[in-house]
């Protein structure tokens, strides 16, 4: 009877080792949600949606974007900081993880405690841009235009966005007197410029690729180590002897306490993602670079950003109205 209990009891342990196998092996069993922090249409979903649909078939099942815009990325944010930490809730990151850090004084989250960094999606270099009529050909003509006219104004998205602090860095390393003239969207940005409104702007291009493709813009220089393939005639600002890369960026993250299985699942399937040529052909196409990597790779971006953007928001003093 001892032996036939004891082989029972042996089972009974095999049978449970077995589903918990099973139940680890079953992720993702639902559809997966990934949430982007802005409303839809912008270059944060346009990418968050090309990711999804790729991924959806790698894991077999529906990957389902939802838009949660407002208070600069925070709202979204903050929500998957707070889901279930299971892998069903993700978040369409963005450089706000690093500058919101720096530039308000309470957030809902913490980035370090709150939310763990699955994979480095994309990086979105800026550009200055000039309109079409400016006479402007070179640093050399804008260090001119500014001395003549005490300054030169120049438009972003909003302040504190990853383009406002390329500005302040670049007037800083270069002399030049600038005037920061944010508006409410690189849309709203684009048109003032094009209006003879400002002088000059800094953004990624994404949201302003249809004025330059109509030569309604005109890009004089790329904050990036390289030229953009695409745009071979623009200069980056290193060859310009201005020492000055920035970009915005996208990647994905999940709810800390994600377990490290799910995690390694997402990132590997992501990168096969990124690394498929029609994902790559589209992203580089609106001037996205794809990057991939892993999750502690894009960890460590994370926190080299948050430590570059800090002091230039210090030196700058760039401060958000609350």
């Amino acid at each position: 009877m001892q032996r036939i209990l004891r082989a029972l009891r042996a089972l009974g342990a095999l049978a449970l080792l077995g589903a918990a196998g099973a139940a680890q092996a079953a992720y993702p069993d639902k559809p997966v949600r990934l949430i982007v922090p802005y409303a839809a249409g912008g270059g944060t979903d346009t990418a968050a949606r090309m990711i999804a649909r790729k991924l959806a078939p790698l894991l077999g099942q529906p990957v389902v974007v939802e838009n949660k815009p407002g208070g600069a990325t925070q709202i979204g944010t903050a929500y998957v900081a707070s889901a279930a930490p299971d892998g069903y809730t993700l978040l369409m990151g963005t450089a706000n993880l690093a500058t919101n850090s720096v530039l308000y004084a309470r957030l809902p989250y913490d980035v370090k405690k709150d939310l763990a960094p699955v994979i480095w999606a994309t990086d979105v270099p800026v550009y200055l841009l000039l309109p079409a009529a400016s006479p402007a050909r070179s640093l050399e003509d804008l260090k001119r235009a500014a001395a003549q006219q005490q300054g030169l104004a120049y438009a972003t998205a909003g302040t504190g966005s990853i383009p406002h602090l390329a500005g302040e860095q670049f007037a800083h390393q270069t002399g030049i007197a600038l005037r920061h003239i944010p508006y409410k969207g690189s849309s709203e940005a684009a048109t003032a410029l094009v209006g003879g409104q400002v002088q000059m702007s800094f953004d990624n291009l994404p949201p302003v690729y249809a004025q330059v493709k109509a030569g309604r813009l005109r890009p004089i220089a790329i904050a990036a180590q390289a030229r953009n393939p695409d745009l071979p005639d623009v200069p980056t600002l290193a060859e310009l002897g201005v020492p000055l890369s920035a970009s915005s960026w996208w990647g994905v993250m999940a709810p800390a306490g994600t377990p490290k299985d799910v995690i390694a699942l997402l990132n590997r399937q992501i990168n096969t993602v990124l690394a498929d040529p029609e994902v790559r052909s589209y992203f580089t196409g609106l001037g996205m670079q794809p990057t991939g990597g892993t999750p502690e790779a894009f960890g460590r971006h994370i926190a080299d950003e948050t430590d570059r953007w800090r002091a230039v928001v210090k030196q700058a003093g760039v401060k958000i109205e609350e």
